[in-house]
């Protein structure tokens, strides 16, 4: 069954530029933090290095949100074939197809940033507690892909709705230039607790434990409640 998975996701990419750029796209990040980020601090007269943690949780986010959204468009161009309903009403079920259909992607986030630690010049954040954040982070890839089968009925208001789930990045990449008071308005985005665990992580602050498990229960929490409303779509 494995293979036959595999196959099928195969002949998708090879098929569809869009998704083929969008599996690239991780690989194309971490070429440009291992070789930009050193040459760009060489040349230039500001300073890089303090913002290392920050640019490290963005380009964290940014590999499972694209994976994600890879797997979204995967799955309504199934749905657009009813390929969704042949599996819910097939031994798999609709449980076993979504963890069936996610287990690769996740694993590929997952490997994806891991692979961004290690090329990452931050010596603050090559620690075990790393982990838990690239476990959390690899939650945005069920996220967004349920956030598009859940609002999208079709691949066309699919890649529409990719494009506004785009703004998710906004809280963390704005909010780090604002003063602490106004930087709690951003824990209303699931990605901007990811983003303050990896900076409560490089300052060695306690406050890395209340973001990481605050922002594992929100995923989660939205994670649940796209996919029950993923299910009702389906009847």
């Amino acid at each position: 069954m494995w293979h036959a998975w595999l196959s099928l996701d195969r002949r998708q990419l090879l098929r569809d530029p869009i998704l083929l750029m969008a599996g690239i796209l991780p690989l194309s990040f971490m070429l440009v933090i291992a070789k930009g980020l050193p040459w760009l601090e060489y040349v230039t007269p500001f300073a890089i290095t303090p913002h290392l943690p920050y640019l490290f949780s963005i380009f964290l986010l940014m590999t499972p949100i694209t994976v994600g959204m890879m797997l979204g468009l995967m799955m309504l161009e199934e749905r657009d074939e009813a390929l969704v309903t042949y599996f819910a009403v097939t031994p798999l079920g609709r449980g076993r197809y979504i963890a069936f259909r996610m287990g690769l992607p996740l694993w590929m986030a997952f490997v994806f940033s891991t692979l961004l630690v290690i090329v990452f010049p931050v010596p603050a954040l090559h620690r075990w507690e790393v982990f838990l954040l690239i476990i959390t982070s690899a939650l945005e890839t069920p996220l967004m892909s349920l956030a598009m089968l859940a609002f999208a009925s079709n691949r066309l208001e699919g890649l529409a709705v990719a494009k506004m789930l785009n703004f998710v990045l906004l809280p963390p990449i704005v909010l780090y230039f604002f003063a602490t008071k106004w930087r709690l308005l951003g824990l209303m985005a699931p990605t901007y607790w990811i983003s303050e665990a990896v900076l409560a992580l490089a300052e060695d602050s306690v406050k890395f434990w209340g973001y990481w498990l605050g922002g594992t229960a929100y995923h989660l929490l939205f994670i649940w409640l796209l996919f029950s409303r993923f299910n009702r779509l389906l009847y």
